[in-house]
């Protein structure tokens, strides 16, 4: 019983408890990194960049901030993405979407957290995007990929410097 009481069971208390609350603080910031990485902080990532995470949109709110990205497009078809092509890195149905309402609005984006909201004012107007995917890891940081539902639209695409809006 004198161990417990003990000044030295205190302090590795106290490490314990911080070295816990700073792995999860380091978790929650990192990058999710590419669509197939398992790791065993997986579910803890999950609890950060859940489908769930999808904020609804309020009209008349203004960005947080304005950034310049190269962008490209993107479709489902395998040879563009992996072997589920209309399922995203956060579980989301790409082709079922499309299916029932017609539109896309899905980025894929490793510089952002799941669920963040963005608009391509210059390009697209108003309309809202959600970064639901994730690129290659050879594309790295301020880089963009917009999903369209046919491969000649993200053909004709191209490469696009676009401002991009951050809710």
């Amino acid at each position: 019983m004198k161990f417990f009481e003990s000044k030295i069971y205190q302090k590795s208390v106290k490490v314990s408890i911080s070295a816990i609350i700073a792995l999860a603080v380091f978790v929650s910031v990192m990058p999710t990194g590419s669509v197939k990485a398992q790791t065993i902080f997986s579910p803890i990532i999950d609890m950060f960049t859940s489908k769930d995470a999808e904020f609804p949109v309020s009209s008349g709110r203004q960005a947080i901030k304005t950034i310049t990205v190269v962008s490209t497009a993107y479709n489902s078809l395998e040879g563009q993405t992996d072997s589920t092509p209309c399922i995203t890195a956060n579980g989301h149905d790409l082709c079922k979407q499309y299916e029932e309402q017609g539109y896309g609005n899905t980025v894929a984006a490793n510089f952002l957290r799941m669920g963040t909201q963005v608009r391509f004012p210059e390009l697209y107007g108003d309309k809202i995007f959600i970064v639901r995917d994730r690129m290659n890891k050879r594309y790295g940081n301020g880089r963009i990929d917009i999903w369209l539902p046919e491969y000649s639209e993200a053909k004709k695409f191209g490469v696009k410097r676009l401002k991009m809006e951050i809710f």
